[in-house]
């Protein structure tokens, strides 16, 4: 009797611990649709500002290529950030002097974070940059700094036509300047 009592017991708690973890991942589901759609909703007060996703499954060397792939036949110039860095903020401010002139030419501007950059500041910020906006998970962002050397961020990666590497500043870091960033964009665009 005394051992049927521990095991209904065992197994009541089983079924409820299980119930309670089912609940949550409906809930954090929840949440992540709401995030979603507030980020989506944010980003669509300035139609330049767009909100794209890669599958969190993928590895980053994966994402990195899904990303790429996105762009197959464009010249993008890919921009390694975080909300919290200023000297990412400030190359965005720089590269907005010649990013209209460059987008009406077709060139794609695609931004790059991880989760360390706080939701909820990514979010605020997304409609203030004009491009595609990416946040990978911390596995990938790791992953991909790891695959492209990246000691640290602000890096850029322009990507040619074909989905080739143009031009790369990864293992430096830092902006390297609009005359720079313009002469290889308008080298791609010549291929």
């Amino acid at each position: 009797m005394k051992k049927s009592l521990i095991l209904l017991t065992t197994v009541l708690m089983l079924m409820a611990t299980s119930c309670t973890k089912k609940g949550n991942n409906a809930a954090n589901s929840l949440e992540e649709q709401t995030v979603d759609t507030a980020t989506n909703a944010a980003a669509s007060a300035n139609p330049k500002a767009n909100v794209k996703t890669v599958d969190a499954m993928l590895n980053g060397a994966d994402a990195l290529e899904a990303i790429k792939k996105n762009y197959a036949g464009k010249v993008v110039l890919l921009d390694f950030w975080a909300t919290w860095c200023p000297p990412c903020r400030e190359a965005m401010k720089t590269v907005d002097l010649i990013k209209p002139a460059l987008m009406d030419k077709g060139v794609a501007f695609a931004y790059i974070t991880g989760v360390t950059s706080p939701e909820s500041n990514w979010k605020e910020m997304v409609p203030t940059i004009d491009g595609d906006h990416y946040r990978l998970t911390e596995k990938q962002w790791v992953e991909i700094g790891k695959l492209l050397n990246m000691p640290g961020i602000p890096a850029y990666m322009l990507i040619n036509k074909d989905g080739s590497v143009a031009f790369s500043n990864v293992t430096e870091g830092g902006y390297p300047g609009n005359e720079i960033i313009q002469q290889q964009i308008e080298a791609a665009l010549s291929k």
